[in-house]
């Protein structure tokens, strides 16, 4: 499985570029789709193993298993943090109109895809006799249970997303600015972190969410953050940051805060916050930006909702039992069906939020 490394490792090199200046565009769209790009691939090879029998754990797994392992749930923190930021930069943009369009454009968008792509789960689970309980059928349509789809990230974001509608419309009515709404809905996304700890989801429910609203934090001090880092302070900052995220990811945080449970709690969750910034920072000076990885970038959302799909054939038709075979028909499946649908629901969205 090591292969699949370098080949993602050979597509990420492609056109990378390093500047001590600096890329301009280091956040922006371009760039930001190769970095989503990459991190696809990451979420599809990380819940292709789990579909392996046995899991990978030979000699020439181990590059594979590391990544995997080193990143755990933090391969979806940029999605999180390009998503809050993007919003704040409309909203810095044009206030009033994006506000009016916000709960159609974002929310009702993202879950007419989401639906869709359940419905062809229930179809597949007919044909194949795949059954799941029936609160199951009923709780798949928001993410709140799975039907052999990928849920818990759409939960999420369809949450997120409602809590941002909350706060712009309360926002617009009192005339309250940019920083305060950011500062709200971190706030209300620190109160569904506790909501989804009490209910008694996984970790991985709760752990990046915090990544959204720093997305949003990023976007209004820019500017400062960009004067802050510039020349040797850069690498100063790259360093810092660096350590921090080491403290976080390796317990040694949570070991000087172990009288108070609650205090880890934050302090892990914040992990996501400082890895995202962290590699905001490193692509200020590594431009990773290429054809590839933004097709992939922009297939994200459609490569991981529908990933399943090919997992779920591959292993009714035994190729599991192989992980390269398996890759070399989950990949390929994946990606065709990903670019077909994203199609498919663009031309949709075009007709429906025009």
């Amino acid at each position: 499985m090591d292969l699949l490394v370098v080949v993602l490792a050979i597509v990420c090199f492609y056109g990378l570029r390093f500047s001590w200046a600096g890329h301009a565009d280091y956040i922006d769209r371009g760039q930001t789709d190769s970095i989503k790009g990459i991190f696809a691939i990451i979420i599809l090879y990380s819940h292709m193993r789990w579909g392996i029998i046995p899991p990978p754990s030979g000699s020439y797994d181990r590059l594979f298993i590391f990544m995997l392992n080193f990143l755990g749930q933090l391969m979806v923190v940029m999605f999180l943090l390009y998503s809050g930021y993007g919003i704040m930069e409309s909203l810095k943009r044009n206030k009033e109109k994006y506000i009016k369009t916000f709960f159609t454009h974002r929310l009702v968008k993202v879950w007419l895809m989401f639906a869709i792509a359940v419905s062809l789960f229930c179809i597949l689970n007919f044909v194949l006799d795949r059954s799941y309980p029936v609160n199951n059928y009923i709780l798949c349509w928001i993410g709140w249970e799975s039907v052999g789809n990928s849920n818990w990230f759409v939960f999420d974001i369809l949450l997120l997303y409602a809590i941002t509608n909350l706060v712009l419309v309360f926002a617009d009515r009192c005339g309250i600015n940019l920083k305060w709404v950011a500062l709200s809905i971190y706030l209300l996304t620190f109160v569904m972190l506790v909501f989804l700890v009490k209910a008694g989801k996984e970790t991985h429910w709760y752990d990046t969410i915090l990544a959204y609203p720093a997305g949003m934090l990023y976007s209004l001090y820019k500017n400062r953050i960009e004067v802050l880092t510039r020349g040797w302070r850069w690498m100063l900052c790259a360093l810092v940051t660096a350590l921090v995220f080491a403290g976080f990811k390796y317990g040694f945080v949570n070991h000087f805060l172990s009288f108070s449970p609650h205090l880890q709690l934050v302090a892990f969750a914040m992990t996501s916050s400082v890895f995202a910034l962290l590699v905001v920072l490193l692509t200020m000076k590594i431009k990773v930006d290429n054809k590839v990885l933004r097709w992939l970038g922009i297939n994200a959302f459609s490569i991981y909702i529908l990933q399943r799909l090919a997992m779920i054939v591959g292993t009714h038709l035994g190729l599991n039992q192989k992980g390269l075979i398996y890759a070399a028909f989950v990949i390929p499946v994946t990606l065709l069906l990903a670019s077909i649908f994203t199609a498919v629901t663009g031309r949709i969205n075009r007709k429906l939020f025009a």
